[in-house]
Protein backbone atom coordinates (compact mmCIF):
# COMPACT_ATOMS: atom_id res chain seq x y z
CA UNK A 1 0.00 0.00 0.00
CA UNK A 2 1.33 3.35 -1.10
CA UNK A 3 1.52 6.63 1.21
CA UNK A 4 0.09 9.49 -0.38
CA UNK A 5 1.93 11.57 -2.06
CA UNK A 6 2.00 14.97 0.20
CA UNK A 7 4.58 17.34 -1.28
CA UNK A 8 2.05 17.89 -4.20
CA UNK A 9 -0.55 19.91 -3.26
CA UNK A 10 -4.23 18.70 -5.17
CA UNK A 11 -5.70 20.82 -7.86
CA UNK A 12 -7.49 23.63 -6.59
CA UNK A 13 -11.36 23.59 -8.17
CA UNK A 14 -12.89 26.44 -8.95
CA UNK A 15 -15.99 27.14 -7.39
CA UNK A 16 -19.13 26.94 -9.74
CA UNK A 17 -21.89 29.57 -9.10
CA UNK A 18 -23.74 29.62 -6.48
CA UNK A 19 -26.87 31.13 -6.10
CA UNK A 20 -28.63 30.95 -2.13
CA UNK A 21 -31.74 30.49 -1.25
CA UNK A 22 -33.30 34.01 -0.42
CA UNK A 23 -35.26 34.20 3.53
CA UNK A 24 -38.89 34.24 3.80
CA UNK A 25 -40.02 37.34 4.54
CA UNK A 26 -42.77 38.14 6.76
CA UNK A 27 -44.00 41.44 8.07
CA UNK A 28 -45.88 41.73 11.43
CA UNK A 29 -49.23 43.44 12.15
CA UNK A 30 -46.47 46.12 13.85
CA UNK A 31 -44.39 45.83 10.59
CA UNK A 32 -41.79 44.56 12.30
CA UNK A 33 -39.84 42.76 9.31
CA UNK A 34 -39.39 38.89 10.30
CA UNK A 35 -36.64 37.05 7.72
CA UNK A 36 -37.12 33.12 8.15
CA UNK A 37 -34.53 30.57 7.28
CA UNK A 38 -36.07 26.89 6.74
CA UNK A 39 -33.69 24.02 7.87
CA UNK A 40 -36.14 21.33 8.82
CA UNK A 41 -33.37 19.13 10.35
CA UNK A 42 -32.29 21.57 12.74
CA UNK A 43 -34.50 21.13 16.08
CA UNK A 44 -31.88 23.71 17.63
CA UNK A 45 -33.80 27.14 17.19
CA UNK A 46 -31.61 30.01 16.18
CA UNK A 47 -33.09 33.99 17.15
CA UNK A 48 -32.11 36.81 16.18
CA UNK A 49 -33.17 40.27 17.40
CA UNK A 50 -31.44 43.32 15.68
CA UNK A 51 -32.47 46.55 17.39
CA UNK A 52 -30.95 49.95 16.14
CA UNK A 53 -29.32 51.08 19.73
CA UNK A 54 -25.87 50.99 19.01
CA UNK A 55 -23.14 53.39 20.42
CA UNK A 56 -23.54 55.88 17.88
CA UNK A 57 -27.43 56.19 18.82
CA UNK A 58 -26.86 56.45 22.38
CA UNK A 59 -26.37 60.66 24.19
CA UNK A 60 -24.36 59.14 27.27
CA UNK A 61 -21.41 56.91 27.11
CA UNK A 62 -22.27 53.32 27.93
CA UNK A 63 -25.86 53.91 27.78
CA UNK A 64 -26.14 50.78 24.81
CA UNK A 65 -24.26 48.34 26.60
CA UNK A 66 -25.65 49.14 30.59
CA UNK A 67 -29.45 49.21 29.01
CA UNK A 68 -29.09 46.06 26.92
CA UNK A 69 -26.98 44.12 28.89
CA UNK A 70 -28.95 44.06 32.17
CA UNK A 71 -32.18 43.25 30.78
CA UNK A 72 -31.75 39.42 31.63
CA UNK A 73 -31.46 40.56 35.01
CA UNK A 74 -34.68 43.08 34.47
CA UNK A 75 -37.38 40.29 34.70
CA UNK A 76 -40.69 41.58 35.80
CA UNK A 77 -41.17 38.57 37.81
CA UNK A 78 -38.40 36.44 38.01
CA UNK A 79 -34.54 37.10 39.80
CA UNK A 80 -31.57 37.52 37.56
CA UNK A 81 -30.74 34.09 39.34
CA UNK A 82 -34.29 32.14 38.46
CA UNK A 83 -33.88 33.75 34.97
CA UNK A 84 -30.15 32.12 34.85
CA UNK A 85 -31.85 28.72 36.03
CA UNK A 86 -34.80 28.33 33.56
CA UNK A 87 -32.13 29.25 30.51
CA UNK A 88 -29.74 26.37 31.80
CA UNK A 89 -32.90 23.72 32.61
CA UNK A 90 -34.58 24.94 28.91
CA UNK A 91 -31.13 24.41 27.34
CA UNK A 92 -30.71 28.26 25.84
CA UNK A 93 -28.07 29.94 25.19
CA UNK A 94 -28.68 34.07 25.52
CA UNK A 95 -26.14 36.57 24.45
CA UNK A 96 -25.95 40.05 23.40
CA UNK A 97 -23.44 42.25 21.87
CA UNK A 98 -23.34 45.60 20.38
CA UNK A 99 -21.72 47.35 17.39
CA UNK A 100 -21.48 51.31 16.22
CA UNK A 101 -25.33 51.32 14.75
CA UNK A 102 -26.88 48.14 16.41
CA UNK A 103 -27.42 45.55 19.39
CA UNK A 104 -27.45 42.22 18.33
CA UNK A 105 -29.45 39.74 20.81
CA UNK A 106 -29.12 35.83 20.08
CA UNK A 107 -31.40 33.48 21.38
CA UNK A 108 -31.41 29.90 20.77
CA UNK A 109 -32.97 27.07 22.37
CA UNK A 110 -33.96 23.46 21.72
CA UNK A 111 -37.18 23.49 19.24
CA UNK A 112 -39.32 20.90 22.17
CA UNK A 113 -38.08 23.56 24.60
CA UNK A 114 -38.42 27.14 22.83
CA UNK A 115 -42.39 27.51 23.34
CA UNK A 116 -41.41 27.29 27.46
CA UNK A 117 -38.57 29.84 27.41
CA UNK A 118 -39.35 32.38 24.76
CA UNK A 119 -42.45 34.07 26.12
CA UNK A 120 -40.13 34.64 29.69
CA UNK A 121 -37.26 36.09 28.02
CA UNK A 122 -39.77 38.10 25.31
CA UNK A 123 -41.19 39.45 29.00
CA UNK A 124 -37.55 40.60 29.79
CA UNK A 125 -37.10 41.77 26.48
CA UNK A 126 -40.08 44.56 26.05
CA UNK A 127 -41.19 45.20 29.77
CA UNK A 128 -37.80 45.11 31.84
CA UNK A 129 -37.84 46.52 35.06
CA UNK A 130 -34.63 47.65 36.11
CA UNK A 131 -33.15 46.81 39.34
CA UNK A 132 -30.47 49.37 41.26
CA UNK A 133 -28.93 46.13 43.04
CA UNK A 134 -28.32 44.59 39.09
CA UNK A 135 -26.99 48.39 38.07
CA UNK A 136 -24.58 48.10 40.63
CA UNK A 137 -23.38 44.84 40.29
CA UNK A 138 -22.65 45.52 36.53
CA UNK A 139 -21.60 48.77 37.39
CA UNK A 140 -18.91 47.00 39.82
CA UNK A 141 -18.19 44.74 36.81
CA UNK A 142 -17.39 47.45 34.11
CA UNK A 143 -15.32 49.34 36.76
CA UNK A 144 -13.23 46.42 37.14
CA UNK A 145 -12.79 45.41 33.84
CA UNK A 146 -11.73 49.05 32.66
CA UNK A 147 -9.22 48.99 35.53
CA UNK A 148 -7.83 45.91 33.87
CA UNK A 149 -7.96 47.15 30.33
CA UNK A 150 -6.35 50.28 31.20
CA UNK A 151 -3.19 48.35 31.45
CA UNK A 152 -3.22 46.83 28.02
CA UNK A 153 -1.85 48.69 25.36
CA UNK A 154 -3.89 47.93 22.57
CA UNK A 155 -6.77 48.76 24.51
CA UNK A 156 -5.67 52.10 24.72
CA UNK A 157 -4.62 52.42 21.24
CA UNK A 158 -7.62 51.62 20.31
CA UNK A 159 -9.27 54.14 22.88
CA UNK A 160 -6.89 56.93 21.01
CA UNK A 161 -7.79 56.54 17.50
CA UNK A 162 -11.61 56.46 18.39
CA UNK A 163 -11.38 59.55 20.11
CA UNK A 164 -9.20 61.05 17.22
CA UNK A 165 -11.62 60.06 14.54
CA UNK A 166 -14.90 61.18 16.30
CA UNK A 167 -13.86 63.45 19.15
CA UNK A 168 -16.09 64.19 21.74
CA UNK A 169 -19.07 64.81 19.50
CA UNK A 170 -20.21 60.78 19.74
CA UNK A 171 -19.52 58.51 22.79
CA UNK A 172 -17.75 55.84 20.56
CA UNK A 173 -15.02 59.31 20.57
CA UNK A 174 -15.02 59.52 24.14
CA UNK A 175 -12.04 57.67 26.21
CA UNK A 176 -14.38 55.48 28.68
CA UNK A 177 -13.71 56.49 32.69
CA UNK A 178 -14.89 55.58 35.71
CA UNK A 179 -16.77 58.55 36.06
CA UNK A 180 -18.92 57.64 32.63
CA UNK A 181 -19.53 54.33 33.88
CA UNK A 182 -20.57 55.37 37.58
CA UNK A 183 -23.10 58.10 36.18
CA UNK A 184 -25.42 55.78 34.62
CA UNK A 185 -28.98 55.55 36.42
CA UNK A 186 -32.09 53.47 36.05
CA UNK A 187 -34.21 56.52 34.83
CA UNK A 188 -31.20 56.83 31.66
CA UNK A 189 -31.74 52.95 31.02
CA UNK A 190 -35.38 52.95 30.77
CA UNK A 191 -35.44 56.23 28.95
CA UNK A 192 -33.19 54.48 26.38
CA UNK A 193 -35.10 51.47 26.24
CA UNK A 194 -38.38 52.95 25.56
CA UNK A 195 -36.77 54.99 22.97
CA UNK A 196 -35.15 52.13 21.37
CA UNK A 197 -37.21 49.26 21.54
CA UNK A 198 -39.93 49.75 19.30
CA UNK A 199 -41.33 48.25 16.52
CA UNK A 200 -39.61 50.21 13.94
CA UNK A 201 -36.20 50.31 15.38
CA UNK A 202 -36.72 46.17 15.19
CA UNK A 203 -35.35 43.34 12.74
CA UNK A 204 -35.80 40.00 13.69
CA UNK A 205 -34.24 37.00 11.66
CA UNK A 206 -35.08 32.67 12.77
CA UNK A 207 -33.44 29.61 11.78
CA UNK A 208 -33.96 26.03 12.60
CA UNK A 209 -37.04 23.88 12.52
CA UNK A 210 -39.76 26.51 12.30
CA UNK A 211 -43.10 25.07 11.94
CA UNK A 212 -46.09 26.98 11.67
CA UNK A 213 -46.97 26.42 15.43
CA UNK A 214 -43.50 28.23 16.45
CA UNK A 215 -44.06 31.03 13.78
CA UNK A 216 -47.43 31.93 15.32
CA UNK A 217 -45.27 32.26 17.97
CA UNK A 218 -42.79 34.83 17.46
CA UNK A 219 -45.44 36.61 15.44
CA UNK A 220 -47.61 36.90 18.64
CA UNK A 221 -45.06 37.61 21.15
CA UNK A 222 -43.25 40.58 19.00
CA UNK A 223 -46.44 41.76 17.32
CA UNK A 224 -46.82 43.51 21.27
CA UNK A 225 -43.65 45.81 20.91
CA UNK A 226 -45.25 48.81 20.44
CA UNK A 227 -44.32 51.73 17.58
CA UNK A 228 -42.31 54.53 18.20
CA UNK A 229 -40.15 56.73 16.61
CA UNK A 230 -37.61 55.42 14.20
CA UNK A 231 -33.79 56.15 15.08
CA UNK A 232 -33.01 58.11 11.96
CA UNK A 233 -30.54 57.15 9.28
CA UNK A 234 -27.11 58.78 10.51
CA UNK A 235 -25.94 60.75 8.61
CA UNK A 236 -22.11 61.91 8.08
CA UNK A 237 -20.17 62.15 11.01
CA UNK A 238 -17.40 64.40 10.88
CA UNK A 239 -14.41 62.67 10.66
CA UNK A 240 -10.77 64.43 11.03
CA UNK A 241 -9.44 66.92 8.43
CA UNK A 242 -6.34 67.36 10.04
CA UNK A 243 -3.81 64.17 11.31
CA UNK A 244 -1.71 64.66 14.11
CA UNK A 245 1.71 62.84 12.76
CA UNK A 246 1.55 60.69 15.71
CA UNK A 247 -0.27 60.43 18.75
CA UNK A 248 1.71 58.63 21.65
CA UNK A 249 0.02 56.86 24.99
CA UNK A 250 2.21 55.17 27.90
CA UNK A 251 1.63 52.26 30.10
CA UNK A 252 4.48 52.54 32.46
CA UNK A 253 3.79 48.51 33.21
CA UNK A 254 3.88 47.68 29.42
CA UNK A 255 6.08 44.97 28.06
CA UNK A 256 5.10 45.64 24.29
CA UNK A 257 3.91 48.61 22.77
CA UNK A 258 0.43 48.78 20.25
CA UNK A 259 -0.11 50.38 17.13
CA UNK A 260 -2.97 52.04 15.58
CA UNK A 261 -3.68 53.50 11.73
CA UNK A 262 -6.60 54.75 10.97
CA UNK A 263 -8.42 56.60 8.59
CA UNK A 264 -11.88 57.25 7.76
CA UNK A 265 -13.25 55.86 4.25
CA UNK A 266 -15.63 54.77 2.21
CA UNK A 267 -19.46 53.12 3.29
CA UNK A 268 -20.24 49.41 2.46
CA UNK A 269 -22.81 50.93 -0.75
CA UNK A 270 -19.82 52.65 -2.30
CA UNK A 271 -18.71 51.26 -5.81
CA UNK A 272 -15.24 50.83 -4.45
CA UNK A 273 -16.09 48.76 -1.46
CA UNK A 274 -16.31 45.40 -2.97
CA UNK A 275 -12.58 45.74 -4.85
CA UNK A 276 -11.18 47.96 -1.60
CA UNK A 277 -12.10 44.60 0.61
CA UNK A 278 -9.47 42.63 -1.76
CA UNK A 279 -6.85 45.23 -1.21
CA UNK A 280 -7.66 45.14 2.46
CA UNK A 281 -7.24 41.53 2.45
CA UNK A 282 -4.06 41.13 0.25
CA UNK A 283 -2.66 44.21 2.52
CA UNK A 284 -3.37 42.62 6.35
CA UNK A 285 -6.55 40.87 6.36
CA UNK A 286 -4.73 37.03 6.40
CA UNK A 287 -1.76 35.25 7.29
CA UNK A 288 -0.40 35.62 3.78
CA UNK A 289 -0.94 39.18 3.94
CA UNK A 290 1.75 42.11 2.96
CA UNK A 291 1.66 43.39 6.49
CA UNK A 292 2.28 39.96 7.72
CA UNK A 293 5.09 38.51 5.75
CA UNK A 294 7.08 41.97 6.50
CA UNK A 295 6.18 42.81 10.21
CA UNK A 296 6.39 38.77 11.49
CA UNK A 297 8.26 36.76 8.93
CA UNK A 298 10.85 39.54 7.80
CA UNK A 299 11.42 41.99 10.40
CA UNK A 300 10.42 39.81 13.76
CA UNK A 301 8.60 42.77 15.41
CA UNK A 302 4.86 40.96 16.23
CA UNK A 303 3.27 38.24 16.28
CA UNK A 304 0.67 38.95 13.87
CA UNK A 305 -1.04 42.24 12.50
CA UNK A 306 -4.43 42.75 10.58
CA UNK A 307 -6.45 45.54 8.50
CA UNK A 308 -9.83 45.67 7.89
CA UNK A 309 -12.91 47.86 7.24
CA UNK A 310 -15.73 49.24 10.56
CA UNK A 311 -18.80 49.96 8.57
CA UNK A 312 -21.28 52.62 9.69
CA UNK A 313 -24.19 54.60 8.14
CA UNK A 314 -22.35 55.67 4.86
CA UNK A 315 -18.67 55.52 5.99
CA UNK A 316 -16.21 53.19 7.77
CA UNK A 317 -13.15 53.11 9.87
CA UNK A 318 -10.08 51.38 7.71
CA UNK A 319 -7.45 50.42 10.68
CA UNK A 320 -4.28 48.67 10.48
CA UNK A 321 -3.23 47.56 14.24
CA UNK A 322 -0.71 45.26 15.97
CA UNK A 323 1.05 44.58 18.99
CA UNK A 324 4.86 45.20 18.46
CA UNK A 325 8.17 44.78 20.50
CA UNK A 326 8.15 48.46 21.94
CA UNK A 327 11.85 49.38 20.67
CA UNK A 328 10.38 48.63 16.95
CA UNK A 329 7.13 50.60 17.25
CA UNK A 330 8.28 53.57 15.16
CA UNK A 331 9.99 50.79 12.52
CA UNK A 332 6.80 48.85 12.25
CA UNK A 333 4.51 52.05 11.75
CA UNK A 334 7.10 53.04 8.57
CA UNK A 335 6.82 49.69 7.58
CA UNK A 336 3.19 49.47 7.52
CA UNK A 337 3.61 52.69 4.92
CA UNK A 338 6.58 51.20 3.35
CA UNK A 339 4.00 48.07 1.99
CA UNK A 340 1.00 50.83 1.32
CA UNK A 341 3.47 52.71 -1.07
CA UNK A 342 4.67 49.32 -3.08
CA UNK A 343 1.05 48.55 -3.52
CA UNK A 344 1.46 51.90 -5.20
CA UNK A 345 4.34 51.27 -7.33
CA UNK A 346 4.03 47.87 -8.51
CA UNK A 347 1.36 46.02 -9.53
CA UNK A 348 0.53 42.96 -7.46
CA UNK A 349 2.10 39.21 -9.26
CA UNK A 350 -0.97 37.34 -10.39
CA UNK A 351 0.47 34.10 -8.11
CA UNK A 352 -0.01 36.34 -5.28
CA UNK A 353 -3.35 37.29 -6.21
CA UNK A 354 -5.28 34.05 -7.02
CA UNK A 355 -4.09 33.16 -3.23
CA UNK A 356 -5.73 36.03 -1.51
CA UNK A 357 -8.95 35.46 -4.17
CA UNK A 358 -8.79 31.54 -3.01
CA UNK A 359 -9.33 32.62 0.43
CA UNK A 360 -11.29 35.02 0.27
CA UNK A 361 -13.47 32.54 -1.70
CA UNK A 362 -13.18 30.11 1.10
CA UNK A 363 -13.98 32.71 4.02
CA UNK A 364 -16.82 33.17 2.27
CA UNK A 365 -18.54 29.91 1.72
CA UNK A 366 -17.75 29.69 5.70
CA UNK A 367 -20.09 32.57 5.85
CA UNK A 368 -22.97 30.37 4.27
CA UNK A 369 -22.13 27.01 5.03
CA UNK A 370 -24.97 26.66 6.96
CA UNK A 371 -28.41 28.23 7.77
CA UNK A 372 -27.30 29.89 11.33
CA UNK A 373 -23.96 31.53 9.62
CA UNK A 374 -25.92 32.77 6.63
CA UNK A 375 -28.66 33.80 8.51
CA UNK A 376 -25.87 36.11 10.42
CA UNK A 377 -24.25 37.29 7.31
CA UNK A 378 -27.31 38.09 5.86
CA UNK A 379 -28.51 40.51 8.39
CA UNK A 380 -25.55 42.03 8.12
CA UNK A 381 -26.03 42.76 4.24
CA UNK A 382 -29.88 43.41 5.22
CA UNK A 383 -28.69 46.25 7.26
CA UNK A 384 -27.48 48.18 4.04
CA UNK A 385 -30.47 47.11 2.14
CA UNK A 386 -28.69 44.21 0.02
CA UNK A 387 -30.27 40.43 -0.19
CA UNK A 388 -28.77 37.40 -0.89
CA UNK A 389 -27.52 38.57 -4.35
CA UNK A 390 -24.48 40.48 -2.75
CA UNK A 391 -22.77 36.81 -2.43
CA UNK A 392 -22.56 36.18 -6.36
CA UNK A 393 -22.08 39.96 -6.46
CA UNK A 394 -18.88 39.98 -4.50
CA UNK A 395 -17.66 36.44 -6.03
CA UNK A 396 -17.66 38.09 -9.62
CA UNK A 397 -15.64 41.02 -7.99
CA UNK A 398 -13.32 38.74 -6.86
CA UNK A 399 -12.93 36.84 -10.02
CA UNK A 400 -12.45 39.91 -12.20
CA UNK A 401 -10.20 42.18 -9.84
CA UNK A 402 -6.77 42.52 -11.80
CA UNK A 403 -3.53 43.66 -10.47
CA UNK A 404 -4.25 47.03 -12.31
CA UNK A 405 -7.30 47.65 -10.63
CA UNK A 406 -5.85 47.05 -7.20
CA UNK A 407 -2.72 49.41 -8.12
CA UNK A 408 -5.71 51.88 -8.95
CA UNK A 409 -7.40 51.73 -5.87
CA UNK A 410 -4.07 51.80 -3.74
CA UNK A 411 -3.32 54.46 -5.49
CA UNK A 412 -6.73 56.47 -4.42
CA UNK A 413 -6.86 55.48 -0.58
CA UNK A 414 -3.53 54.11 0.68
CA UNK A 415 -2.15 57.60 0.63
CA UNK A 416 -0.01 58.21 4.29
CA UNK A 417 -1.86 61.67 4.45
CA UNK A 418 -4.83 60.10 5.47
CA UNK A 419 -3.75 58.03 8.72
CA UNK A 420 -4.35 59.24 12.15
CA UNK A 421 -1.06 57.21 13.74
CA UNK A 422 -1.62 55.93 17.08
CA UNK A 423 1.78 54.51 19.33
CA UNK A 424 1.14 53.59 22.99
CA UNK A 425 4.03 51.58 25.01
Amino acid sequence: MHSPDRSTPPVIQPIDQIRLQAPILQHLPNHIPLFIFPNEPLDLIHLLIRVKAGTLHEHVKHLALFTYSLLKESSPRYTANEIADRMDFNGTHYTVSQTLEWVNISISAPKCQISNILPVIFEFLACPEFREENLSIYRNIRIKDLEYNEQKTEFKATQLLLHAMFGDAVTAGQISTKEFISAITIGQMKNYHQETFVAENITLFATGNIDDTLNQLIVNLFSQIPSGKAVLPLGAIPLPSDRTPVIHGTIPTAVQASISLGMPNIGYLDPDKRDFSILSTLLGGYFGSRLMQRLREKEGYTYGVSSGSVYFGSQSLFIIDSNVNAPDANAALSACFEEMQRMQDEPVPQEELDSVRNYIIGDMLRDVENSVSYMKKYAFWQSFGLTEEEFPTMMRHIREITPDRIQTLAKKYLSHNNFTQVIVK
